[in-house]
């Protein structure tokens, strides 16, 4: 095959990327970061006023946290380094010099100092729960969060990963992990809060035990921040969901959040609803079903259509009395369903078939009854002394 040869007419400038960048960082980095990195490189060049991070956004058509969460990986790196000022709001990007042979290390420092002790913070106010637990789960067994296997854990539906307690050891391992301290950092900070022992002990077990990225823990959060669920419970809900869907990337998260977005519209469409936005008490059963029950789109879909069916009208209440029902008899596809129609109609058949048997009987009792035997001429006789 021949060598291909690369020419430009273009008059336009040119912006330089580093070999190292490309050869160290670019295979495995995400998509979406290197394009920022790239863009940034390319309006430092051009000197580029006005910018923002609502501006980059815009640009590549993404929410101002998946713009962050990519200047974040990179400041974690040590690519570059974020300056905050007093109210903590990024105001400056630094981009640092790559030499040759530098590995992806994370600097661990920025203006506000928040990074290099939010580690210390969070496990000093964890140890003081901790210590009154005893390092233990509800159990009252001595846990360890490393018994459960990534699949084990993403198949228990009653795993708590914020009831099992990490071990001391595994907090001081942690404790020195830049890539883990650095998602402490952006997690208390979507939270807008310190972390307590709970929420520390799912953070733990999402990045530990389901060895989730920390970029997939961190939009684990945010996307659940954005549909105003901060409660801890949920987010494991929603973790342990993605975890046995075998979802381990930003990428397949977000398919699985617009296949959801794709749910409600379905729902909406089968009854005939498609013409306005669900209201709230819908959308917490719409969340219901796909992220308590997990259901797939086609499952809810199914149950919308037989609700039309029976009730000739859209009734969430009677869609979610199916979709409970076929949880509870753990009823998850469409097989499923045709098994427990066949048994149901099997059963009614049967039921059907012993009513006809009960009146059947019924009625040969009452023509089985020994009645007084007549003779023919009875009547006629009778007829005649009457009339004497």
């Amino acid at each position: 095959m021949n060598n291909l040869n690369l020419f430009s007419e273009t008059a336009s400038g040119y912006t330089a990327v580093s070999d190292i960048f490309i050869d160290q960082y670019v295979p495995s980095a995400n998509g979406d970061f290197v394009k920022v990195y790239l863009y940034l490189l390319h309006l430092l060049a051009r000197r580029k006023d006005n910018l923002s991070i609502s501006s980059l956004a815009d640009t590549f058509n993404q929410t101002e946290n998946d713009v962050m969460r990519a200047l974040r990986y990179w400041d974690k790196l040590g690519l570059v380094v974020l300056s905050y000022d007093d109210n903590k709001e990024l105001c400056g990007i630094t981009f640092k010099e790559l030499k040759p042979g530098n590995e992806p290390c994370p600097d661990n420092t920025d203006d506000t100092g928040h990074r290099d002790n939010v580690f210390t913070e969070v496990e000093d106010n964890y140890s003081s729960q901790r210590d009154v637990a005893g390092y233990t789960s509800n159990s009252g067994r001595p846990s360890n969060v490393l018994s459960m296997d990534r699949h084990a854990a993403g198949t228990s539906h009653n795993t708590e990963p914020s009831k099992i307690s990490a071990s001391p050891d595994k907090l001081n391992e942690l404790s020195s992990n830049d890539d883990f301290s650095m998602l402490l950092f952006v997690v208390q900070t979507y939270l807008g809060k310190t972390l307590s022992a709970a929420e520390t002990n799912a953070i733990v077990y999402f990045y530990d035990t389901l060895h989730f990225p920390a970029d997939l823990i961190e939009y684990l959060i945010e996307y659940c921040v954005s549909k105003g669920k901060t409660s801890i419970r949920y987010i494991e809900k929603i973790a342990l969901s993605w975890a046995e869907e075998g979802i381990n990337t930003v990428e397949a998260a977000k398919d699985e959040v617009s296949n959801h977005n794709e749910t409600v519209y379905g729902v909406m469409r089968a009854f005939g609803l498609s013409n306005r936005e669900p209201g709230q008490t819908e959308k917490q059963l719409i969340s219901k079903w796909t992220d308590v029950f997990c259901f797939d789109t086609d499952m809810i879909i199914e149950a919308c259509n037989r609700t039309m069916k029976a009730t000739h009208q859209p009734s969430f209440e009677y869609a979610d009395s199916i979709l409970t029902k076929w949880n509870s008899a753990n009823i998850r596809n469409s097989d499923d369903v045709r098994k427990a129609d066949a048994e149901f109609e099997a059963g009614k058949s049967s039921k059907n078939s012993k009513s006809g048997t009960v009146i059947k009987q019924s009625a040969n009792r009452f023509n089985n009854y020994q009645q007084r035997p007549k003779k023919p001429d009875d009547w006629y006789n009778s007829l005649l002394s009457n009339n004497n």
